[in-house]
């Protein structure tokens, strides 16, 4: 027995010693070029699965084969793989260098990927740092000022408010939004992706790239990758991140004893012999104020409603990445929440994603990703579902004179049982709750080397529901004794459920062949069905006994309602795509897409979408290779047709079936038994076309991409033209059909531009630094609409700029009656202190004839860019925005007094209207115009007086931040800790006046805020 086993420790060292003298360690440290160390580095023996990843200090230990050569490959997100080859070394040190060759980087684009050098489109893109370094919650504020010919506005800074986007200005007349695709699969909107997940952002802005998308890419494309984990990473990462928002800018308001004269003054000038409030009533009212408040009120109503000068956000984040050679795992949850500068709003999101790479075998791997979504937004009563009650605007609207509370803390009647305030204590509420699960599960099958199968599913399902709760508030009188003043009839309750399915489909070939002489070609064939239905359900109750139980059965069931609806489309693709290229200095690229939409009748919903673009990478050429201050130049120049399939009915809504005659349900009144009563019926309301179809875009587009001084220097130029015809217009039918106006294929619009980027990235010795910046030009030109136009303050009509401002031109004040006498006016009440008007058609009067186009409403210049420095441990970044060549208009909340014939009489007018009490002198310098109501229509009719350039240059983000070095945690096994403090919207410059930010479009808004934010990183 003995000697069995002593054989067998003999023949065990026998065999196991070849296989101990084959490897030998190797030791050593990965650093950056500021000496750094770099933990998680992946360390992998070239055409194995074995390898390593660095420590917290960047040290690392690595078996190697002791026969034969052996190539190390050393990898690191954001650096420059480098691959080592020791020879009888037993230690090796690296020094990782930076991936500055931004022509080098692979980008995203339509189904695929491809070197940002072998690009032939109009594509730009942005990285991880550029999205979650401006540290907003939502990704399309991200975007803004970040990407040249990319357009993002706000009119809004409310919790939960969102940005909305324009690739290259006006592509139509309805839905100009983008196509927003998130790891290959179309979503509703780019903010339902945390910042904080985004590995990069692409934007297909020509024809010629977005053709792929075919019907749904003539706004442009925009196509959103989230981070996923490599091999050799694991770490555990947290961010806590705590702000407070501040309003930008705040209009002002007269007090009590001004609104009171100004007041008396407009009544007067309206023709009243005196105004309601008599000089003594006056003189003493801050007396018997003081006295008897309950009286003698004298509110500040801003100050009443809005009681936080700052709201607050806080944002957290935990992300975990692990990866090895066959599973590589990256899960994130984030949650946000915002809160309002008034009582009972907020808006919070969680955002939950998983991303797994699964390698099944060296031909088989797969991709599974689960996400998760839910957003909660709470309002007061009537807030959100049409902004019934918008707080903001009652702040800024009712005068001093309404009390808001009695002396003993009871709610006042406010203006006739109309008190914002109590409306928010005890008015009620409005939630709406969103629920979005999704996943996406690809697989991918390369059956011989250079192709790639992939076959992809992708369902999403969104839950939503929203509750609104109005209550009746019943009030007392000044005494204390019930009073018959209520706020609103009844109490209602309305709830609503949404259910909608979207599933997306794929299957992909890709086969890639370099051939003998340097020609590649690369061909990609596939098919795509897109499925959505979408199904709503409200019903409402009202007569409530219990003003606290909000829930239905608790209603009269005498006073209710209830409704829904549902609709579902299809789009049944297939696509090709094929590329070309001979040495990495001649492209040419051919993309081919038909589309067939369930929108439109079977005999005219398929359209096919080309595009062809070419290249020549100059730069490689005998006479330019060798030059020592010219990196790159390539010239390219594309044409491309894409679609629009998303039409929009009489109201505006999406509509889906178009060319059928469908019937529209309303309650009328009918007389029947000797009484009226109102009774619900059905009928066609609009005229169907069955022949039409899409609305399709060509771009012309030619660019440049150059890098200088070995790539420090790298700039990207491009001038387009695009022409959308079959634009969708209602257009005339003879009256006596009895419908309303069908839309026909018709309209034409133009769109004419340029684009310029430039980044400079260098380091001088610790010091790493970058400078970026982008400028664009878009002008959009109304083509033949074939008669129709659509009229109001802004105008589309033939020759006229997309929503061009429309209106007459004014000629200063009238100063005295001897001016009016004889002059045309466009009202027979005009006086002295009214607008005057030009007669532009010189026919003696102002009518709408007079109405000329002012100019455009659309900014022509966007511009925007960044500067980052980093220097041992601390980084620095400041990024700016802003628009130029436009003309805005002075919001009624700034420059119109006494809305409603009772309102507020804003602080920006005193001392500059034209007054009877002013002197000659004064009233000539006067800005605006008499008060008066009844010539309001007159006076604030659209018109340049009221213009202005809307241009303004704002700082969007200031990020100061401070990385702890790793020598500092490495015994407690942290691999890094990050502390910041950062602003957002924190200074502009513009023409409008101090109380208005220049993005704030909308009268009485929610204002645009200023962020300030400290935060910290910490991973493990």
């Amino acid at each position: 027995m003995r000697q069995k086993a002593l054989l067998s420790f003999v023949l065990a060292l026998v065999w196991l010693a070849p296989v101990m003298a084959q490897t030998r360690e190797i030791t050593g440290k990965v650093t950056d070029e500021a000496a750094k160390d770099l933990p998680g580095v992946s360390i992998v023996i070239k055409g194995t699965q074995r390898g390593t990843v660095t420590d917290a200090t960047g040290v690392y230990k690595l078996a190697i084969p002791d026969q034969g050569p052996v190539t190390i490959t050393f990898s690191f997100v954001g650096y420059q793989s480098q691959e080592v080859s020791p020879v009888g070394q037993s230690t090796l040190d690296v020094t990782m260098k930076p991936e500055d060759n931004a022509l080098s980087e692979v980008v995203v684009v339509g189904y695929g990927t491809q070197r940002k050098k072998d690009l032939t489109g109009a594509i730009s893109s942005i990285g991880s740092k550029d999205v979650a370094g401006r540290q907003t919650i939502q990704v399309s504020e991200a975007l803004q000022g970040s990407i040249a010919g990319v357009s993002v506005t706000r009119s809004s800074g409310a919790p939960g408010a969102g940005s909305n986007i324009l690739i290259r200005g006006i592509t139509t007349i309805g839905t100009n939004n983008p196509l927003v695709i998130v790891d290959g699969v179309p979503v509703s909107s780019i903010d339902n992706v945390n910042p904080g997940d985004v590995e990069n952002i692409t934007v297909l802005k020509d024809a010629a790239s977005a053709a792929i998308y075919g019907s749904r890419g003539a706004a442009g494309v925009i196509l959103v990758t989230t981070k996923r984990a490599k091999s050799g990473q694991g770490s555990l990462e947290y961010t806590y991140e705590y702000g407070v928002q501040r309003a930008t800018a705040t209009p002002e308001y007269v007090g009590v004893l001004d609104y009171m004269r100004y007041f008396n003054e407009q009544t007067t000038n309206d023709g009243a012999s005196t105004g309601p409030f008599a000089q003594a009533f006056v003189d003493s009212y801050l007396e018997n104020n003081r006295a008897n408040p309950d009286e003698f009120p004298n509110t500040d109503w801003q100050r009443a409603l809005i009681t936080k000068k700052n709201a607050p956000r806080q944002r957290h984040d935990l992300v975990f990445t692990m990866g090895t050679g066959k599973i590589k795992t990256k899960a994130s949850l984030g949650y946000s929440n915002s809160g309002a500068f008034y009582d009972n709003r907020s808006y919070n999101r969680y955002l939950f994603r998983v991303n797994n790479d699964l390698q099944v075998n060296d031909k088989i791997g797969v991709n599974l990703d689960v996400f998760y979504k839910r957003t909660t937004n709470k309002g007061n009563a009537n807030e959100l579902p049409n902004n019934d009650f918008n707080p903001i605007y009652e702040s800024r609207v009712m005068p001093p004179i309404y009390d808001d509370v009695y002396s003993d803390g009871r709610m006042a009647f406010g203006k006739d049982g109309r008190n914002p305030l109590a409306k928010l204590r005890d008015g009620g509420f409005t939630r709406s709750l969103a629920n979005q699960i999704g996943g996406r599960i690809s697989f991918n099958y390369k059956p011989v080397n250079g192709l790639t199968v992939t076959a992809l599913v992708a369902p999403v399902f969104d839950l939503d529901k929203n509750k609104y709760f109005s209550k009746q508030i019943r009030y007392t009188n000044p005494d204390g004794t019930p009073s018959t003043v209520v706020n609103q009839a009844r109490t209602i309750l309305t709830e609503g459920r949404t259910e909608g399915v979207s599933i997306n489909g794929q299957l992909l070939a890709n086969y890639v062949k370099e051939l003998n002489g340097g020609h590649t070609i690369d061909i990609l064939a596939g098919f795509e069905e897109n499925y959505r239905s979408l199904e709503t359900l409200s019903a409402s109750r009202s007569g409530f006994a219990l003003t606290d139980f909000p829930y239905l059965n608790s209603g009269s069931t005498e006073l209710r309602d209830n409704s829904g609806g549902a609709n579902e489309s299809g789009l049944h693709s297939f696509f090709g795509r094929l590329q070309y290229n001979y040495k990495s200095r001649y492209f040419i690229q051919g993309n081919l897409r038909s589309d067939l939409s369930s929108r439109f009748a079977a005999a005219y919903r398929r359209a096919v979408y080309p595009s062809v673009s070419a290249g020549w990478t100059i730069s490689e050429e005998s006479f330019l290779k060798n030059n020592p201050w010219l990196s790159f130049l390539k010239v390219r120049g594309s044409w491309g047709e894409a679609g629009n399939e998303r039409l929009l009915d009489k109201d505006n809504n999406p509509a889906y079936y178009p060319y059928l005659a469908t019937i529209d349900f309303s309650t009328a009144l009918f007389y029947q038994n000797g009484s009226v009563v109102p009774l619900t019926g059905g009928g066609q309301q609009v005229y169907a076309v069955e022949n039409i179809s899409w609305e399709t875009s060509r771009t012309i587009d030619f660019g440049l991409d150059a890098a200088f001084l070995n790539d420090r220097l790298t700039i990207a130029a491009d001038y387009y033209k695009k022409t959308t015809r079959d634009i969708l217009l209602p257009l005339d039918i003879p009256l006596y059909l009895g419908y309303d106006k069908p839309n026909q294929n018709a309209g034409t619009l133009h769109v004419r531009g340029w684009e310029l980027e430039a980044s400079w990235r260098d380091r001088i010795n610790k010091l790493g630094y970058s400078v970026a910046a982008n400028l664009s030009d878009a002008k959009s030109t109304v083509g033949d609409l074939k008669g129709t136009e659509f009229r109001g303050d802004q105008i589309i009509r033939n020759g006229s700029e997309y929503n061009e401002w429309f209106g007459y031109l004014s000629n200063g004040l009238f100063q005295t009656q001897d001016e009016i006498t004889g002059a045309p006016v466009l009202n027979v009440t005009t006086k002295p202190g009214d607008v005057r008007y030009v007669d532009v058609n010189k026919d003696g009067k102002i009518t709408t004839d007079d109405k000329v186009l002012l100019g455009g409403a659309l900014p022509r210049y966007l511009y925007g860019g960044n500067v980052r420095l980093d220097y041992e441990g601390f980084d620095f970044g400041i990024s700016f925005q802003g628009v130029a060549k436009k003309l805005s208009r002075l919001n009624t909340d700034i420059v119109q007094p006494f809305a409603e014939a009772f309102g507020n009489m804003p602080a920006e007018m005193v001392g500059k209207f034209w007054s009877v009490n002013n002197t000659a002198e004064q009233n000539l310098g006067a800005t605006y115009p008499r008060l008066s109501r009844t010539s309001n229509s007159a006076n604030y009719a659209l018109s340049d007086y009221w213009l202005l350039n809307g241009g303004y240059f704002r700082v969007k983000n200031i990020t100061l931040g401070y990385s702890l070095p790793q020598t500092l945690m490495k015994k407690a096994g942290v691999q890094g800790l990050r502390f910041y403090v950062s602003a957002n919207d924190v200074l502009s410059f513009s023409k409008f006046p101090k109380y208005v930010d220049p993005e704030s479009s909308t009268s009485y808004a929610y204002p645009i805020v200023t962020t300030l934010m400290a935060g910290a990183t910490i991973r493990f």
